[in-house]
């Protein structure tokens, strides 16, 4: 499975996918906020999104899984 997890602390944007979509490797998933810089988390794989487990305007911490594709 392709988990996209936080690389550094920040804070969720946009969540960007819905569970049961289809993503394709490289695709943009979530959108959050780091240092006053907005950075985009992509799927790492091409699949289906499984879970999203972040939500907009939450605080997320470094390695925290916040999306699952299989």
């Amino acid at each position: 499975p392709g988990d996209i997890t936080a690389t550094m602390p920040g804070n969720i944007v946009d969540v960007l996918v819905e569970v049961g979509q289809k993503v394709k490797a490289g695709q943009s998933v979530l959108v959050m906020e780091a240092m006053k810089m907005e950075t985009e988390l992509h799927s790492n794989i091409a699949g289906e999104v499984t879970a999203i487990y972040a939500e907009k305007g939450e605080r997320v911490t470094p390695g925290e899984v916040l999306i699952e594709v299989e």
